[in-house]
């Protein structure tokens, strides 16, 4: 009991306690803050890479393999995979006008690619704010809005030449005073539908909270794309090009810049003919005499794909469902000993590069902070020193009386454990409340340094009229995540005031155990 009544009034009437017990709450909610808000963007980037990628992707050389229809069917039998679609990913170059810049080009059936990751949730804009962005971009009256109307308003981009709209073009009388662009509008919705990355867009940019501006979007206008055809064997075949004009109908953003600013979707059947990997009739001129006419045969030569996307059943862990869909790769090439099979890979494993990248960062961040929690340690280990050397003479009066030398070992490492447990829980709280408002206080701090800036200008006039800026630790307009994670880990949060607490009883350690060697005598005659 002697001990809780010495503890409960060390702690409440001397001052050194309460300046370690202060340094353990900054030193935990220091590492919690920085646990949480690089944990945050560890499981942003998580989440973004997941989208548009798929849980599994088989993968084969950038010409393609035959025979994926079968494939498909034989890995989507497996109980582990619920669903998967063929896809054609190419290198091309985008031309907006008289822009141009090098994507990557995808070819999607777009109705089984939602079933997979669901990509219209990346979707930036509503076909509404497209149609009225269109009306007043081009102060046509909507004509050009109406026009393009059956384009946007459909579930899924869909290849007009394989399923061409049945709402008529909206007449119009006027074509002669439109211009080229205007005029080129009638013919938009008989092109093949696209979907850009938001920043694909060379005339995007975000305002200070991190938005696009309707008034910017490429969505409703033609782009022009060059790819070049791969043939069977890997050849680029005289390098002869394909350009095509596709109709953009939205931007995406699925959150990573990999996919946001290289990223373009267009219909597979499209792409596939567009880089002659499509199935088509040719003609085998083995054995063929030309002076004859005689030999030969025509052949069908079977359509390609170099990806396949696959879903995972609910429940399934996606390393397992990798291991069984590479099994059943191999056992569908079993009899083609000298083809090379395609490689199943989990999304993880697709993005790993940028994934492991951010894992370290967070590990050596928290690594580094929770070094500086050492401090905490030595401020609990200094200030229970000098309580030893104050109170010699107390512990004397209670060796005297019948202390033993572990119950005064026990009483400052309880003080210790006390001093921990106090302020780490504060620390606690002060971070909970921190990473919950990141962003609030953000924009606090933004709105004081601006009318701050304000005030100065209006003492020191400055030249050229330089407008007043605010500061932010987080501008939307440099970084690609738009806000701070604002997510507590309660689970990683609760490590850390478990190692906080230990931290106190180690750094109590010491002057303990010099507590505890005193002798009574030598005690009541220290002055």
């Amino acid at each position: 009991m002697f001990k809780l009544l010495l503890i409960s009034k060390y702690l409440r009437r001397k001052l050194a306690p309460l300046f370690a017990a202060v340094a353990v709450m900054l030193c935990t909610a220091m590492v919690i803050i920085v646990m949480s808000v690089m944990g945050g963007f560890l499981d942003q980037f998580r989440a973004s890479a997941r989208n548009l990628t798929g849980d599994i992707v088989v993968e084969g050389p950038l010409q393609g393999f035959a025979g994926y229809e079968s494939l498909l069917t034989r890995v989507t039998e497996l109980p582990e995979v619920v669903a998967g679609t063929p896809v054609i990913e190419t290198f091309g170059l985008i031309n907006f006008r008289d822009d141009a810049k090098p994507v990557r080009v995808q070819g999607l059936d777009f109705a089984t690619f939602e079933e997979i990751v669901g990509y219209r949730d990346t979707l930036y804009w509503t076909p509404d704010q497209i149609l009225a962005g269109l009306t007043d971009i081009y102060r046509d009256d909507g004509r050009r809005a109406q026009r393009l109307r059956p384009a946007l308003t459909r579930d899924h981009p869909v290849d007009p030449r394989l399923s061409p709209p049945t709402t008529d073009p909206v007449p119009d009388n006027d074509s002669a005073d439109e211009t080229p662009d205007e005029a080129g509008a009638q013919d938009a919705p008989t092109l093949p539908e696209a979907l850009i990355g938001i920043e694909v867009n060379p005339i995007h940019f975000r305002d200070e909270r991190g938005d696009y501006d309707i008034g910017r979007t490429w969505a409703g206008a033609p782009i022009t794309l060059t790819v070049v055809p791969i043939s069977a064997g890997g050849g680029l075949g005289g390098l002869e090009q394909e350009r095509r004009e596709f109709l953009v109908v939205n931007e995406f953003k699925s959150g990573l810049f990999d996919i946001d600013g290289q990223m373009v979707f267009v219909p597979f059947p499209t792409l596939q003919k567009m880089l002659n990997m499509h199935e088509r009739e040719a003609f085998d001129t083995t054995g063929f005499d030309p002076e004859t006419g005689e030999g030969g045969r025509a052949i069908t030569v079977p359509g390609r794909a170099n990806r396949l996307v696959l879903k995972t059943a609910p429940g399934v862990d996606v390393a397992l469902a990798r291991t069984a869909v590479q099994k059943a790769i191999l056992e569908h090439y079993a009899d083609r000993p000298f083809a090379t099979p395609p490689r199943a890979l989990t999304w993880e494993d697709v993005h790993g590069q940028i994934l492991g990248a951010v894992e370290n960062e967070k590990g050596l961040i928290t690594f580094l902070f929770g070094v500086i929690g050492i401090v905490a340690i030595v401020m609990v280990a200094t200030t229970f020193y000098m309580i030893v050397l104050e109170k010699t003479r107390d512990i004397g009066v209670l060796r005297a009386i019948g202390a033993s030398r572990g119950g005064i070992i026990g009483l400052f490492l309880g003080y210790g454990l006390a001093i921990g447990v106090v302020g780490s829980l504060l620390g606690l709280l002060i971070s909970i409340g921190v990473v919950t408002n990141l962003n609030e206080i953000q924009d606090l701090i933004y709105h004081a340094t601006y009318w701050l800036d304000e005030r100065m200008i209006q003492f020191f006039p400055r030249e050229d009229n330089e407008q007043p800026q605010g500061w932010r630790m987080w501008n939307p307009q440099t970084y690609f995540f738009d806000r701070i994670p604002d997510q507590m880990n309660y689970a990683e949060a609760w490590w850390a005031v478990f190692g906080a607490i230990v931290s106190s009883v180690i750094g109590a350690t010491l002057p303990a155990l010099l507590a505890g060697r005193l002798k009574p005598v030598e005690a009541l005659r220290y002055e």
